[in-house]
């Protein structure tokens, strides 16, 4: 099984007199990848969680613009939730990690930054089962 990771990283931040500025680049920090995609979720209703899937090759890194919600990620033999609240802090995901956002403040907003296109029927492991028979059949 590949060794596939998702780990916080720190988005660029200036502080000036008048507000901040928070970037996102390529080349360099904090993105290990070329920008492709950017979409964001907001207005998720109170209980609702989204994601509830795998990419098959998509990295990511999600950030979240105001509020806060709890993302889970699964590598198929590990889960781990962070706590997303902090717009300097985004959260890397490789391609095949399942994820959960949930617990969503009413303002949350959380921006994804990807190294793919996406591509309809082609992206996503929808199915829990079906993911995780998808990391049995790359393990042999």
């Amino acid at each position: 099984m590949k060794d596939r990771k998702t780990y916080l990283i720190d988005i660029k931040e200036a502080r000036e007199y008048d507000g901040r500025l928070l970037v996102v680049e390529h080349n360099g920090n904090p993105l290990p990848f070329e920008i492709k995609r950017i979409f964001w979720v907001r207005d998720v209703i109170e209980g609702a969680a989204r994601g509830n899937h795998a990419t098959k090759k998509t990295k990511l890194v999600l950030i979240p613009i105001t509020g806060s919600c709890d993302v889970e990620v699964d590598d198929g033999t590990e889960k781990k939730t962070y706590h997303m609240a902090d717009p300097c802090k985004g959260l890397y995901i490789d391609e095949m990690i399942w994820r959960t956002m949930k617990n969503f403040t009413k303002d949350c907003v959380m921006m994804a930054v990807c190294d793919h296109v996406f591509e309809p029927g082609e992206e996503t492991y929808d199915d829990y089962a079906e993911y995780l028979a998808a990391l049995e059949e790359e393990a042999r």
